[in-house]
């Protein structure tokens, strides 16, 4: 009898939220890095739910204690800045060239965050999501 109140209690605290997972993409490009988040609705019983983009997957674990419900989802991308050894350096003297240079660097860098919201209901674990976002139809969010 004990041993079975033990199983039942360690079966219990296990985690019991639902699971998710797929793939998100952008322009039919996969999200190389970022991060998805499910913020629970009004009247939802459900904690906020994250989890990181890598490569255009994403799994969102029982762990996180997600419930079914209407959620905001919110999709953001890190876009990598060029790295140093990339850049060009001009050297000091011709300040016209200088800042000519630095304003065309800046113009073409990428925004250093995008995201994307949309409505998502959740009604069950599911390994086979495909979120898909285009910049011409879901404008995205600069930051």
């Amino acid at each position: 009898m004990l041993l079975l109140g033990c199983l039942s209690t360690f079966v219990a605290c296990g985690p019991s939220g639902i699971s998710l997972s797929g793939t998100a993409t952008i322009d039919g490009s996969p999200i190389e890095k970022g991060k998805i988040s499910l913020v629970p609705k009004a009247n939802v019983d459900s904690p906020t739910a994250m989890a990181p983009i890598i490569d255009g997957n994403f799994t969102i674990p029982p762990e996180s204690q997600l419930r079914e419900g209407e959620f905001d989802l919110r999709v953001s991308v890190t876009a990598d800045r060029t790295t140093k050894a990339q850049l060009t350096f001009l050297k000091g003297g011709n300040k016209a060239a200088v800042g000519t240079a630095i304003n065309q660097a800046l113009k073409d860098a990428p925004p250093s965050e995008e995201s994307f919201t949309s409505d998502f209901e959740v009604t069950g674990s599911n390994d086979e999501i495909k979120l898909q976002f285009n910049r011409e139809t879901v404008p995205a969010k600069r930051r």
